[in-house]
Order: structure tokens, then sequence, then C-alpha cells
């Protein structure tokens, strides 16, 4: 109702409006009338303004009619104000009155209102004074609970206010000495316990909560923590440890920057919270502020510099301590095959390393964290509360750590060892131009001198290992104190008196434990020097310690250690040792036996191959020492190669070995099927194009055989030309074999290296990188060496069986006892010698070389035989039954002998037997076959038959033999017009 009743005031724009249109209408009426000429005008004007006012007053009739009550209210409204405001006024002039009243009787009375009011001040004072001492005696409890709490900020206000009360309102209270010495005494001790909590918080609090992480994604599968050494710390799940790791590594998060107060911004202290540690930076910050008030800033300080290497060296104590404890020892691995001090990838020695580093790395990282955000703190308390403190720097916390991370690698890579039991690396694996010969002639060994390879007295590095040990040592009881506090101590079972200098490892000390653990420094390096902005071309001290040991000792003791291999498997190609093995042959995929040098060699190389991941920057350095390898070995086996097939001075030669060599014979063995095939790998007798048949096998075998004895001549083999010792043989197949197998593992190598030319600039830890292409080249001509010293030895084999045949047979034919009277059982004693030499020599060749390659040596001797034996014919004086018979035994000899080596019948020993059976026959009888049968051996075997038949007849002229030599000319003729 009241909303209803109250009246709407017009728009004061409007009023204005009417008011204007209403002067404006005057105005015109007064211009009107003024310029009227007569009354009637006039008088119609003024009954047109008669006519509008009529209608005003009609329409303000109606205005008010119809607004009557709003009229009512407003005039109500404003009698009721207009009474309000006349009784405020008389009020006013009431107070007004007895104000001045008061004023009066104040100034009467002024001097005692004055004295009471300075008593009530003095009394307030006194009270004031008696609730400060009550709190001051109440102080020492307090600080103690917010101590116990962890409260250490609101401890730490209360404790400097209540000693500022003590030196200024409160200092002539002598009830409060006792008071005041015992809240000095608190202050020192809180200080100190401040200056703990901020050392266990930079080093201790999150570094073991690394550790329990680490052991709870594991438990205690010790092979499952080894496999996770190494893993990406970015992949967190979800998992209640893994949202804690991932609180632990927000602090290294590079958007986490730590800021420091702004200008009157003051650090707060939670005490209603259930962890005061639960945000460790605000916790430090807390700290931080503590030590700012007490105004041991610059003392802190200079204990955090002067504690910082030492609390670094017991992370690394307790980290190995852990890792140990969580790893008990393993039983003793096999032996490498090698017997190579390397650590592999995969050995246990290695990951338990690799994972003390990573632990120690992400340890290290949370530490540089922790320090920069004191840091930060300790900047802004120190300008907030106008300290002068000299604050140490962030490349100050990284040079402590790379001196922590010297001492440790000093102790597992073997520095103090190292110079007493190396000696200078040869010449030989760092000047290309050096005679690589001279290498492996027989020379006086000297006598050797112990001295070192380097020294570090005067580096960086030696000096802060030194101040390190002895800093340890004068408090190594402290360490073991904290080491105690935190729980990481050994099981009461392990538990030993130790002396200072013994310390726990998780591996022996070996220089070549540089090779697992070179690329998690590397990239550890980088981190340093990212953060301590190295530019281009600059390195850390770290970066300069590692290159410097690698290149002064690692690369010298790898050369001396090189050079023994080199020199041993030289001294076991000349005592020609193989190696049977089962577990070596099985792990290096091959079935044969090899030769102990040609082993030991490549797992040289495959050594090396192995650094040039391990240690991707010295990659060039290593392909180098391959070459060079490879190069002295080329040597010592085409020396031992010449010690085979060169026995004694250059005037005598072994047969075969100078047919390999010869030009003409090499390229022709070579262009045969039978070879083409075995380079293949085809076991079958075929060709690269196609088969072959029958035919072009047997034309093949007895062209090499013409070859071969159109080279021998007619005259005898000495047997010093030959290898008839069957060891030697045995010793050239082992030759062949492993120098076959090493030249393929080295294509192999030298195939999958990755080259600079084609390389995407892109490296990933632990693979290959690449290299020159010169250096690939390089071992590519290597290996093609070995396997063209191979292919000769394989030649020699091939050429030697034959050779004994030649010897053996030979002398059958210029021997005679063809034309003798007895008919003996046993073939002919040349013969007996070849049958047992090519028994031996299968025996030896058989489990030396592959199938194929003996099927290669003994594959067409039938045909070689049978045109030895078809062409000795000429050497026969005289032949009758008997002696026939004798020469097909032998035939039939030979043949059980090389089916039993081959597995297949020789067929050319058949046509030798019918061709010796032929001699049965009188000349016409040999004459009239040909006609009636064709043709079966050449003119020239027909002739040299019809001549043995001619000297088996001692009383046949001249002019029969002239006659059947006649018609058999006629005949072939005939049939060859006929054919």
């Amino acid at each position: 109702m009241a909303d209803t009743a109250t009246p709407l005031r017009p728009a004061r724009a409007t009023k204005q409006s009417g008011k204007d249109s209403a002067s404006g209408l005057l105005m015109s009426v007064i211009r009107t009338l003024s310029a009227s000429e007569n009354n009637e005008q006039r008088d119609r004007e003024k009954a047109r303004l008669e006519k509008e006012y009529r209608k005003s007053d009609q329409r303000l009739d109606q205005l008010i009619t119809r607004h009557d009550q709003s009229l009512k209210d407003v005039m109500q409204i404003f009698g009721d104000v207009s009474g309000r405001l006349a009784d405020s006024r008389k009020r006013i002039r009431t107070i007004k009155e007895n104000l001045a009243a008061c004023k009066r009787l104040l100034h009467c009375k002024r001097d005692e209102l004055k004295e009471r009011w300075l008593e009530g001040v003095e009394h307030k004072h006194v009270m004031l004074l008696l609730e400060q001492i009550d709190e001051v005696r109440d102080v020492g409890e307090r600080v103690g609970g917010y101590i116990n709490k962890k409260h250490y900020l609101h401890a730490t206000q209360l404790l400097v206010t209540s000693l500022n009360r003590l030196r200024t309102d409160l200092k002539m209270v002598e009830a409060l000495k006792e008071v005041n010495s015992d809240l000095h005494a608190r202050k020192e001790k809180l200080h100190d316990t401040l200056i703990e909590e901020l050392h266990r918080h930079l080093y201790q609090r999150w570094t073991k909560e690394v550790l329990s992480l680490r052991r709870q994604g594991s438990g205690r599968d010790s092979s499952h923590t080894l496999t996770r050494a190494g893993s990406d710390r970015a992949s967190l799940g979800t998992g209640k440890a893994d949202k804690a790791r991932k609180n632990l590594f927000e602090m290294m998060a590079p958007t986490n920057k730590v800021k420091g107060l702004g200008e009157g911004e003051t650090i707060q202290e939670d005490v209603s919270g259930s962890d005061p540690e639960a945000n460790a930076q605000h916790f430090m910050a807390i700290l931080v502020e503590c030590l700012a008030l007490l105004g041991k800033l610059p003392e802190a300080v200079e204990t955090i510099k002067r504690r910082m290497q030492k609390e670094l060296g017991v992370i690394i104590q307790r980290t190995t301590q852990q890792i140990v404890e969580y790893h008990p020892p393993a039983p003793p691995d096999d032996p490498p095959i090698s017997g190579h001090a390397y650590l592999k990838a995969d050995s246990r020695d290695a990951k338990l390393l690799q994972e003390l580093l990573q632990v120690v790395f992400e340890q290290f990282r949370l530490v540089v964290a922790a320090h920069q955000s004191v840091l930060g703190s300790m900047r802004s308390s120190a300008d907030k509360h106008g300290i002068e403190v000299h604050l140490y720097s962030m490349p100050d916390v990284w040079s402590k750590v790379q001196a922590a991370m010297q001492v440790l690698l000093s102790e597992y890579l073997d520095l103090s060892q190292l110079g007493n039991s190396q000696q200078q690396a040869p010449a030989a694996f760092t000047e290309a131009a050096t005679d690589i010969s001279s290498f492996f002639t027989k020379k006086r060994t000297p006598r050797s001198k112990n001295y070192s390879l380097f020294k570090f007295e005067a580096s960086y590095h030696a000096m802060t290992m030194n101040s390190y040990l002895m800093e340890q040592a004068a408090e190594q009881g402290g360490i073991d104190g904290i080491d105690a506090a935190d729980g990481n101590t050994a099981s009461a079972g392990n538990s030993k008196s130790k002396s200072v200098n013994e310390k726990t490892l998780v591996c022996s000390p070996s220089p070549h434990n540089i090779t697992a653990v070179f690329n998690p420094l590397l990239s550890f390096i980088r981190e340093i020097e990212d953060a301590l902005g190295c530019s281009p071309g600059t390195h850390c001290t770290l970066y300069v310690f590692i290159t410097d040991y690698i290149k002064d000792a690692f690369l010298a003791q790898l050369h001396v250690e090189t050079a023994g291999r080199l020199e041993q498997a030289t001294k076991a190609l000349d005592q020609w040792r193989t190696c049977k093995d089962p577990q070596v042959l099985k792990a290096l995929k091959i079935s044969r036996p090899l030769l102990q040098s040609s082993i030991s060699v490549w797992q040289s190389i495959e050594e090396l191959r192995w650094l040039l991941g391990a240690l991707p920057l010295y990659a060039d350095h290593f392909v180098s020492m391959m070459c060079n390898t490879l190069m002295n070995y080329r040597e010592t086996c085409q020396a031992a190669y010449r010690g085979i097939t060169q026995p004694d001075s250059e005037d005598k030669r072994i047969i075969s070995a100078t047919w390999a060599k010869d030009e003409d014979i090499s390229r022709f063995l070579r262009d045969l099927p039978n070879w083409r095939a075995l380079q293949a790998g085809v076991t079958s007798e075929c060709a690269i194009e196609g088969e072959e048949n029958p035919e072009e096998v047997g034309e093949r075998n007895r062209k090499e055989a013409e070859i071969l004895t159109g080279n021998l001549g007619d005259q005898l083999i000495p047997q010093h030309e030959i290898l008839a010792d069957p060891a030697q043989l045995r010793t050239l197949a082992h030759l062949q074999e492993s120098l076959e197998w090493f030249g393929t593992c080295i294509v192999k190598f030298a195939t999958s290296l990755p080259v600079k030319s084609s390389s995407s600039g892109i490296l990933v830890s632990g693979e290959v990188p690449p290299v020159s292409d010169a250096s690939v080249q390089t071992l590519t001509s290597l290996a093609k060496d070995f396997e063209e010293l191979a292919h000769t030895c394989l030649l020699v084999l091939h050429l030697e069986v034959r050779l004994h045949c030649f010897f053996y047979l030979l002398p059958v034919a210029r021997g005679g006892g063809f034309a003798t009277g007895l008919d003996s059982q046993e073939p002919d004693g040349e013969v007996l010698k070849l049958i047992k030499d090519l028994a031996t020599i299968d025996e030896a060749l058989t489990n030396t070389l592959h199938p194929r390659k003996c099927k290669y040596i003994f594959e067409g001797l039938g045909p070689l035989i049978a045109n030895i034996l078809m062409t000795s014919v000429i050497h026969i004086r005289r032949i009758n039954e008997n002696g026939i018979k004798k020469m097909c035994r032998n035939i039939f000899s030979i043949q059980q002998q090389l089916t039993n080596i081959t597995m297949t019948r020789e067929l050319a020993l058949d046509q030798a037997r019918q061709y010796y059976e032929m001699l049965y026959h009188t000349p016409e009888e040999i004459l009239n076959a040909i006609m009636n049968r064709g043709k079966q051996f050449s003119e020239l075997e027909y002739i040299n038959a019809l001549q043995l038949l001619h000297r088996s007849s001692p009383g046949t002229s001249q002019e029969v033999l002239h006659s059947h030599l006649q018609r058999l000319s006629e005949i072939l003729g005939d049939i060859g017009v006929t054919v």
C-alpha cells in the first residue's frame, strides 16, 4: 500500500519543456496582437486563447481528479518531515547548552583530573610489565613446545622478542637473570637445531625418500631393481609412490623458480597443519628466516659451505650401503670368454654401478634444487633484515658436486693402482706409419719397469679429494652418527669394525668401470654445463677429469692390453692352438674348431666395437685401433701361411702354393662352376647360371686334370715339394676356416657401422656413433685381405691333394713289374700309400673344414687319377695279363677309397679300368671293336695303347705298328665323318 500511495515525481525535463512551450506561445500571441490591424482580428485571437484556456482548465481538472490521492500523500509526508526537523533543532540546542555547562565544570577541576590520569598511566605500565614478566617466565616451555612441533618460526619470534624485552624493558629486573641465561642457551640450541634441520632438508630427507621410492617400485626383487636402474624418471604413474616421486622432482622443474619475498611481505607459519614439513621449500624458507631473526645467517652460510663436501660424500656412502644391502653378493659368474675385465652392459656389476650413479644423480639434482631454494630465501631474508652476508653461488654447489663425483669415480676407477700396473703402449697402435711387422718379430724381453703413466697430485681433483679424505677421516664419527640416526646402517650380522680407509663398494675397482658409467656421466655433465651456462667449446671440471682419465690412462692401458692380446694370439698361432670349447663355439655360432688366435683377435675387435657405444666420443680412435690390430694380425697370418708353404729357403718351393699364386691357374680354378657354387654356399654341384650335366662336369674335371698335368710335365715330384705331413694340411685347413670366418665377421661388422656421410646427427646413448667413411673402407679392405688369404689356403689344399696323387701314381708306371709271371693279389705299394694318404687327409680335413669345402677338395680326383693312370701307359715298357690285372686292381682299390670319401661312384675310374681291360685284346680286336661299338677313348689314348701292345710283343715289326696306327686313323676319320 505504501508503494502505491507514494506520489510519482514528474520528470524535470518534461516540466522544463512545457514551460518553454508556454513562453513561446505567449510571445507568439503578443506578436500577433501587436501586428493586428483591427479589433476583429484581436477578437478572433482572444476567442482562440479563451478556447485554449478552457481546454487547459479541463485538462488540469482531470489531472487533479486523477492524482488526488497522491497530492494528499505528498502533503502529509511534507508535514511529517517538517515536524521532525523542528524536534531535531530543539534537541541540538539542548546538547549545546549541556556541553557548555560541562566545559565550565571541568575547567574548575582540571588539576585533580590530571593527577588521576597520571596515576592511571603508571598503573597501566606496571600491569604491562607484570604481564611481560609472566610471559617471559613461560617462554622457555613455549619455545620447547614449538620446537617439538617443528614450528620454528613461532619459536624464534617468541625467543627473539623475549630476549629483546630482557635487554630493554626488563633489563633491571634482577629476578629474570636466570631466565635470561636459559633463553640464551635455548637460542644457541635453537641455532644448532636450525642448522641441522636445514642440512637434513638439503641432503638427507629427500635423498632418503628417493631410496625408499626406488625400493617401493622394485621391492626385494634384485633383478627387477637392476632392470629399473637408469629408467626415465619422467614416466610417473598415478600410484602413491609415483605421486611421491613426482613431488620430489617438482623441485627440479625448470619452471619452478624460487621467488624471493617482496617488499613488506612476511613468511607465515601455519601452526594448525599436521605436517609442517609438507612443503619443503616453504619449510626451508622458514628455517632461513629463523636464522636471520637470530642474527646467525652469516654463520649458517659458512657452515653450509664448510659441510657441503662432507654431506655429498655421506650421500654417496649412504646410497652405496643401501644398494649393497638390497643386492646381496651373487655367486661368482663364469669368467667371460675373452677373459677381459670389461663391464658389459648386462653384467651385474655394471647394473649395480649404473644404478648407484643414477640414484646419486637424482639425489644431487634434488640437493642442487634445494640449495637454489635456500639461496633465494637467504637473499630475501638478508635484504629484509638488512644483514650483510657473503652468499655462495650455484656454481659453487655444482663445483662441490663435481668434486664429489670425482672422488666417487676415483674409487671405482682405481686410480691408485693404475700407474703401478701399466706400461707405455707400443707405438704400433698410435702411429699408422710405423712398421707393424716389427711388433711381431722376436726380440729380447726388456726388464719391466713400474712407473706411473700420469699423476694427479697438482690437479684440482687431487687437492679436492685429499682435502675431502682428510675431512672425512676427522669427522668419521659424525658420519657414523648420522647414518645411525637415519637407520641406514648395515644389519647386525654384517656389521664389523672398519677402518677409515675401508669403504663399501658395489663392485670391484677397475679402470674398465669407465665403460659402464661414461654415457650416464656424459648426460649428467651436460646438465651441469647447461646449469653453469658454459659456452660452446668450454667444459666443466668433471668433463675435463673424465676425458683426461680416458685419454691418459684408460686408452693407454687399452693399448697395452690389446698389444698383449695380439702377442698371445701370435704365440697361439705359432703353436697352432685351436679352440674346441663347446661353450665358446656355441657363443660364436660356429660348428668347426677355429684357431685360438682368430677367436682371441675377434674378441678384441668385439670389445672395441662395444667400446664404440660405451665411449662414443672416442669412436674414431677405437676404429683406428681395430684397423691397426687387423693389419698386425694380417701380417701374422701371412707369416704363418708362409711358414707352412715356404718352410725352408727360397730355392725350395711347395708346388701347390706356387700354383695357387699363379694368376692363370688361380683364375682358371676360380672360374670353374664348383668354385662359384662353393662361394655362393650351394651344397649341390651346380653353377650360378644353372645346373651342370654330367658331360659338363666330366669335361671340366678332364680340363682341370689336363692343365695340372701340363703344368707338372713328365718329371717326378720331389717329396719336399709337397706337404706330406697331414698335420700341416690340418693346420692349413684350420687357418682357412678361421680366416674365412674372421673375414666374414669383419665384413658384417664394417657394413653395420654407421658412417658420418649418411648420419642424421642424432645419437642415442649406448648406440654406435657414426665413423668416417675411410675407416669403414679400411676395415672392408682388410676383411677382403683375410678372405683372399682364406681362398688361397683352400686352393692350396685343393691342389695339394691332386699333387699327392701325382706324387704317388707317377712312379707306378715307371717302376715296371707289369710283365712278370707272378700274379700278385695286392695293389701296388705306391697305390697303397696313396690310399692311406687320402684316408689320412680325409680324416684331417673332415674334422676341420665344412663339408662343402671337403667336397670341393676331393671332387674331381677320380677323373684326375684316371687321367694320370691312362697317360702313364707311355711309361710302361711291357705289360701282360698279370700286369693288366694288377693295374685294374690298383684302379679298383683307389676307386673304393674315393667312394668311401666322396660317397659317390667315380665313373672316370671305371673308364680307366675299361681302358686297361682293353689291353687284353689284340690290336686287330681293338680296331674291330672301334668299328663295331664306336669310339670310347681319345685317339691319343688308342695310340698309346697300341704302342704298349706293340712293346709287349717283341716279335712284332714296326711296319705292323704303323699299319695299325694307319688303320686307326682311317677308322676314327670315318667315324668322325659319320658322326
